[in-house]
């Protein structure tokens, strides 16, 4: 029963997880492709971007003229916010889609708990994580061929590693806040609010000392994506997110196995 729930969790989105992958993989080795043009345009403008700015495309050491640091600006920072909302619209799916269906109500009666199903489709909800970074990371390599590019794997390996726990840690806040609401709408709003303001507050901390301050409530900063190209993955970032999603998940399960569950 409980590997039943698990892959038909995964069977009934098998379809939308397709599309995504192959979105994702269009998408990072197109833009990919275009590494070339911007590190000369970026090598011979970037002086004319206001200094505030600068930070967004990680300019402040000149990190858009490799492919390394294109790919922790670009590829990742920039247009790998497209994984991010990938996580956080099938956290909202896995316990509330299927409640608002009725179809949750219906695998209840069952011989299954409430706990049994929340971890199942939580597992569900990690491997479509681990598969969308794994295109990710496909689709990077793939670039870097094409372009005959140096790519560390080291640099590519702790990339990998923090952004898919930083999608772990919003797709989690997702899946609880709609196991504990039955709504998609409640996950979706909150965890979709956060990461837009998280994500701009950190591409933007260097502008004032205020911002810089707002930016310790922003995973992202956390998850420090240009950092990992010369230094070791922080330890203290990997225990905080981790503690969030164990924080996240316990928080969900708690409430989720004591409310009613509604009919629609």
């Amino acid at each position: 029963m409980l590997k039943n729930i698990y892959v038909k969790s995964l069977f009934e989105r098998r379809i939308g997880v397709l599309c995504w992958s192959i979105g994702i993989f269009l998408l990072i080795f197109g833009v990919g492709l275009m590494f070339p043009s911007m590190r000369d345009l970026f090598g011979k403008d970037m002086a004319q971007i206001p200094k505030e700015f600068q930070g967004w495309f990680g300019e402040t050491t000149n990190l858009m003229t490799t492919f390394s640091g294109y790919m922790a600006t670009e590829l990742v920072g920039n247009i790998g916010i497209m994984l991010v909302i990938m996580a956080i619209l099938y956290g909202i799916t896995f316990i509330a889609g299927d409640e608002e269906k009725n179809v949750l109500q219906s695998l209840l009666t069952l011989p299954v708990s409430r706990t049994q199903v929340y971890f199942q489709k939580y597992f569900a909800l990690t491997t479509v994580n681990i598969l969308a970074i794994i295109v990710w990371a496909i689709a990077v390599l793939a670039v870097a061929v094409t372009l005959n590019e140096p790519l560390k794997f080291s640099v590519l390996f702790k990339i990998v590693v923090m952004f898919f726990l930083t999608n772990m840690t919003l797709s989690t806040l997702a899946y609880s806040l709609s196991a504990i609401s039955g709504k998609r709408s409640v996950g979706g709003i909150v965890t979709g609010c956060y990461a837009f303001l998280a994500y701009f507050v950190n591409a933007l901390s260097a502008q004032s000392d205020i911002v810089e301050k707002i930016n310790y409530f922003s995973i992202f900063k956390y998850a420090d994506y240009i950092s990992l190209i010369n230094r070791a993955i922080d330890l203290n970032n990997v225990l905080l997110m981790i503690s969030l999603i164990v924080l996240f998940v316990i928080s969900g399960l708690l409430i989720f196995t004591r409310r009613d569950i509604q009919l629609n």
